[in-house]
């Protein structure tokens, strides 16, 4: 009887710092990039009491949808906090005063906004912010717990089928869920009909029109990578093997390009569903030798000195495709004035460059700085697996985070001389991360991958 209270008072203790940090993240991305401009109280309000309710096109509504999006999680983290164990009236209440304090934030939200004159305020931002916070309420009533419940059980998995399943449904979601943003979504046969005369809709594999092979070539592996992980993560679970993996995978990049259809500014392509073919066969291929057969788990016939060396290698071939990704199309210009100007983005407030462009824009530049450095963060990470406590080991850790921290530095460094490259403090601090993902996120998941504790 007193296991379930406690269960759940240590879900809701567990929200708080991604509340607190989502909640910071809110308010600093609504003021960017922090160009303050001082203004008389009574005219702020006086202009903040006539915002207008403007009207917005399909052109608009990806902005719009985007501050929705914004107080989903919002609403959704901050009443599991504040979440009572009593039923009835009193978690009712609770959710009143949940939407009440996202109201306040969003006005004071949009007041203060009219002391950062690159922000615009409307009245369709409010609406969209508490619209938000509703549906994070609702969520949270709906799925709350069972959530909470599936997370703290994701947490506690051990075996390597069972990891592999929860990897799969994190990674599934979070492909639709980029796949369909900015969620412009339009059934409007008069949009559509836009949509496929603006060549968003291709029936014809590989029918577009070739610019640069180079960037085709990144783009079609891209797409092929994308659904590698799938294919693998279903084999190495169990659920799935060889041919019903791969099929599932395609069955999915399907259904996704069909969603995508929907979304005004994504792009339907059946070329897509080529290259998910070509990954999934891949990740099929993967899974098998590491996934199944454990005598042929990557490395396993290697020797545990062998394996930083090994690792060292992998890791400079990785850098070398890094800087080809970053430094692409190698156009330097290393005049003095021209580096000096440069070094001049640095001194710009954290995710300044963020702002200028669209929400999903934004997004794709974040996952791309993260996680083109992760692998480079898990290369390293397996040149420390099996090698036993020493002073070898704290040598190739520092050697590591050296590492972890010196190919970002040295590539953002570099597009300094690259003209139509922007580099700064906030993609260094990404991809950093992204490394440091990559490193204890693959010691961590060796570790649960053994069978349970």
């Amino acid at each position: 009887m007193h296991q379930e209270p406690s269960a759940e008072k240590k879900s809701c203790s567990g929200l708080i710092l991604p509340a607190l940090g989502f909640l910071l993240f809110v308010i600093y991305g609504s003021l960017v990039p922090l160009e303050y401009r001082p203004m008389p109280l009574e005219q702020a309000l006086q202009q903040f009491r006539t915002i207008p309710f403007l009207k917005l096109g399909i052109g608009s509504r990806a902005d719009w949808v985007a501050n929705v999006l914004l107080f989903i999680p919002l609403g959704f983290l901050w009443l599991g906090v504040v979440w009572p164990k009593q039923r009835g009236a009193t978690r009712f209440l609770v959710t009143l005063l949940v939407l009440a304090a996202a109201l306040s934030l969003s006005i004071g939200i949009e007041f203060t906004q009219l002391y950062f004159p690159p922000r615009t305020v409307s009245q369709n931002d409010i609406l969209a912010e508490i619209l938000g916070a509703s549906i994070g309420v609702i969520l949270w009533w709906r799925f709350g717990q069972r959530l909470c419940d599936w997370v703290r059980d994701a947490l506690r998995t051990r075996g390597k089928p069972q990891l592999a399943v929860k990897l799969l449904w994190l990674y599934l979601a979070g492909l639709f869920l980029y796949s369909v943003l900015p969620l412009d979504l339009t059934i409007s046969p008069v949009e559509i009909y836009h949509k496929w005369r603006s060549g968003k809709v291709n029936l014809i594999p590989f029918g577009f029109f070739i610019r640069d092979p180079a960037q085709l070539i990144y783009e079609l592996t891209t797409d092929a990578l994308l659904w590698t992980p799938v294919s693998l993560l279903w084999v190495v679970s169990g659920k799935k093997a060889g041919m019903q993996a791969w099929a599932w995978t395609v069955l999915a990049a399907l259904v996704l390009e069909i969603c995508q259809f929907f979304v005004y500014s994504r792009v339907t392509d059946v070329t897509d569903v080529l290259m998910a073919m070509a990954g999934a066969g891949l990740g099929v291929r993967l899974g098998r030798l590491f996934g199944i057969n454990e005598r042929a788990s990557t490395g396993s016939h290697i020797p545990a000195l062998g394996r930083p060396v090994w690792a060292l290698v992998w890791s400079l071939a990785w850098t070398l495709i890094l800087m080809g990704l970053f430094w692409y199309p190698f156009d330097f210009h290393l005049e003095r004035m021209f580096l000096r100007e440069r070094l001049q983005l640095f001194e710009r407030v954290p995710f300044h460059a963020y702002y200028y462009g669209t929400e999903f824009r934004a997004v794709t530049e974040l996952l791309h700085k993260v996680l083109f450095f992760v692998p480079l963060g898990a290369i390293l990470a397996f040149g420390r697996v099996r090698m036993p406590p020493s002073a070898v080991r704290t040598i190739y850790g520092l050697l590591a985070f050296g590492i972890l921290f010196a190919v970002p530095f040295g590539i953002e460094l570099g597009q300094i001389a690259l003209p139509e490259k922007n580099p700064s403090t906030t993609d260094l601090l990404l991809e950093v991360t992204g490394g440091c993902i990559g490193y204890f996120g693959l010691l961590s998941a060796r570790r649960r991958a053994q069978p349970g504790d």
